[in-house]
């Protein structure tokens, strides 16, 4: 056996597999995607009750781009070392964790302690639950597809719930704090871990075989730069709607108009993934680039003139531009550039980059923004933005 290779899933374990296995492990991944949204309402609170300005709150924001960063040539590889149902478990209980942090200590320490935590547990469920499903449901091209299918939807729907829900329950008891979605989340997971636990694990080696390496450096395909390059600005511009927007317009006394704008982005964006399918790879990034410029402009002008609906609409475009053409297209570009183990480092590869700009774009801009006012700030946001566009789309356009 390839002292490199995986192992394979045990065919006694998974050939009668329980009715409710997917939907646990749908459950399982959509938990770590609502902590990771849930406190999204909140930022320019604990901004303002900590003190402190844009900056420190993009700082916090960063350590879960940090931690993707950092922890994925470990975690990637981790579930065929250690099992499917470990990874998936501690990643449930590092959600709960990130939500149980936050109710206890409300502020800007607490909320990067949660982003760690939220990285980690991310790490942790990402590849493993998707092999998971695809062995319990059978393995092969039918097993893999459906695995995939249930992924993205508890993905996409957790995240695209998680800050309406927190958004909801402060407009109904703007007083109350933990709001209530952050209780659901501790309760549900708490029920979800001895469940979950129950299923059959799929990997399965014989005795004294490798596990195979501790890392899994990632790995850039040929001709994937400019598609891979394209999601910095993009996912910089969401970060900075998720950080620096909400925390101006909350010390200007408009506290919920950059979490609606920001849950506006994320809601629309996944949401509008599922209608765009047909593009090339390549063309989907093309055509995000050029609507990100417009998207910006509007999103950070209703910032800084403290314009809801120029805000609310240009924070929707901005979702739709980036998670709908850029994200989609680039991760395309770079699951078809390769196969087999080089693919699983491909994606891996593209992560690092998008999370590198869901990191260091908005603690940038968080900086400039204390240093520089918001105005200033906001403009040099969108110049990077628009030098980035006016760089890649010749190279896209050439097919290099």
């Amino acid at each position: 056996m390839d002292g490199n290779a995986p192992a394979a899933a045990d065919p006694s374990r998974t050939a009668s597999p329980p009715r409710h296995a997917a939907a646990l492990i749908a459950l399982a991944i959509a938990m770590v995607g609502l902590a990771t949204t849930l406190p999204l309402p909140l930022y320019g609170a604990f901004a303002a009750a900590s003190g402190h300005g844009a900056g420190a709150l993009a700082l916090a924001f960063a350590c879960y781009a940090a931690t993707v960063i950092l922890g994925t040539p470990l975690l990637g590889p981790l579930p065929d070392r250690i099992g499917r149902k470990p990874c998936v478990l501690l990643g449930v209980a590092l959600a709960a964790l990130s939500t149980l942090v936050l109710v206890i200590a409300p502020g800007l320490p607490a909320l990067a302690a949660a982003r760690t935590a939220q990285g980690l547990a991310m790490g942790c469920v990402a590849g493993a639950a998707a092999a998971w499903a695809a062995e319990l449901g059978g393995g092969g091209a039918v097993g893999g597809a459906r695995a995939a299918r249930i992924v993205a939807a508890a993905t996409i729907g957790s995240f695209a719930t998680g800050g309406l829900l927190t958004l909801l329950a402060l407009q109904v008891a703007p007083d109350r704090y933990p709001p209530l979605p952050f209780a659901l989340h501790l309760g549900l997971a708490a029920l979800l871990l001895p469940l979950v636990a129950r299923l059959p694990e799929t990997l399965r080696r014989p005795p004294g075989a490798a596990r195979g390496p501790w890392l899994r450096r990632p790995a850039f395909p040929p001709g994937t730069w400019p598609t891979t390059l394209a999601i910095l600005p993009g996912w910089g511009t969401t970060g900075t709607v998720l950080t620096s927007v909400p925390a101006v317009l909350t010390a200007a006394g408009m506290p919920q108009a950059g979490p609606a704008a920001a849950c506006a982005m994320m809601a629309l964006g996944v949401l509008a993934q599922f209608a765009q399918r047909r593009l090339a790879p390549r063309r989907a990034v093309a055509v995000g680039l050029a609507l990100l410029v417009g998207a910006a402009a509007l999103a950070f002008w209703g910032t800084v003139a403290r314009a809801p609906w120029p805000l609310l609409i240009g924070g929707a475009a901005v979702g739709i531009a980036v998670y709908a053409f850029i994200y989609a297209g680039g991760l395309a570009a770079a699951s078809a550039a390769a196969s087999g183990e080089d693919r699983a480092r491909a994606v891996a590869g593209y992560f690092v980059v998008a999370h590198l700009g869901f990191g260091a774009g908005p603690l940038a801009v968080g900086l400039a923004v204390d240093a520089l006012g918001t105005g200033p700030a906001l403009a040099l946001a969108w110049l990077a933005v628009l030098l980035s566009v006016a760089a890649l789309l010749p190279r896209l356009g050439r097919g290099a």
